[in-house]
């Protein structure tokens, strides 16, 4: 299907059914005049579609050489203003690049699928950089973003997730609609811009708290924290955190009263 043979270094599946790709552009609504990025432009079946939105601007990133020629060719002929990028999306300054905030589009490689989003979702600056996220997912990821407290899927994922944004899966994506076919089902997310907590409360301190909540998924809450903070059980009591929770158990909100507890102790 594709002169080029993927690579699975770059865990390179490309999306090659073009009811799908159609569903993924629309489901973004009006594009027209907005800034579009797309991570990981491939051969460009996605690029063609974003192209026909007509955008303002069009950013492709792809790592892979091979395809540059090929991703150039289709965004020479395009008739609107574009960029093609041959580097790694973990190691560009992407927003760079833009001089207002972009809608960005992303078929991810599974393999560095949750770094690449934490590079988008957490601004070093606590300043939005983006205006929504469309991303695909293995099913599992998607699954995990949009978790809620109290399910299997619930954890450090769902919590970073929405601490930053408002993701909602979208719909699921057959692995037969990509080549090569991948082993697993995917899915697309989407993420809203979401200022309601990460610049409220101290966004640093909020991901140590998790990280090290759920080191310890199965241990009650104040177990696993002790050893980082030795009046937990008081600072829970302020967080309306009973001090038998799990961390399975504590929402999102109660998080944040925590890191604020937690913040307001050290002073």
């Amino acid at each position: 299907m594709h002169e080029i043979a993927p690579k699975k270094k770059f865990g390179q599946n490309f999306l090659t059914d073009q009811s799908v790709i159609e569903r993924i552009v629309s489901s973004a609504g009006r594009l027209e005049n907005k800034s579009i990025l797309e991570i990981g432009g491939g051969s460009g079946n996605l690029t063609k579609h974003l192209i026909k939105a007509k955008p303002k601007d069009l950013i492709v990133v792809e790592i892979d050489g091979d395809y540059v020629e090929i991703l150039g060719k289709i965004l020479k002929s395009s008739g609107i203003k574009t960029t093609l990028i041959s580097k790694d999306i973990l190691k560009t300054d992407i927003f760079s690049y833009f001089s207002e905030p972009p809608v960005i589009f992303g078929n991810l490689p599974y393999n560095v699928s949750t770094k690449i989003l934490a590079k988008l979702l957490a601004p070093s600056d606590n300043k939005t950089r983006w205006e929504n996220l469309f991303l695909m997912f293995q099913l599992e990821v998607a699954n995990r973003i949009v978790a809620k407290p109290n399910t299997k899927q619930y954890g450090r994922l769902s919590l970073f997730s929405q601490f930053y944004s408002l993701p909602s899966l979208e719909f699921q994506i057959p692995k037969t609609c990509f080549s090569p076919i991948p082993k697993v089902e995917s899915a697309l997310v989407k993420f809203q811009s979401n200022c309601s907590y990460y610049n409220k409360h101290n966004s640093a301190l909020f991901r140590d708290i998790i990280k090290e909540s759920f080191q310890g998924r199965r241990k009650m809450i104040k177990n696993t924290l002790k050893a980082s903070y030795k009046n937990i059980i008081e600072l829970l009591e302020i967080s309306n955190i009973p001090e038998n929770s799990r961390p399975e158990n504590v929402t999102l909100q109660q998080f944040c009263h925590l890191t604020d507890a937690i913040d307001k102790s050290r002073i």
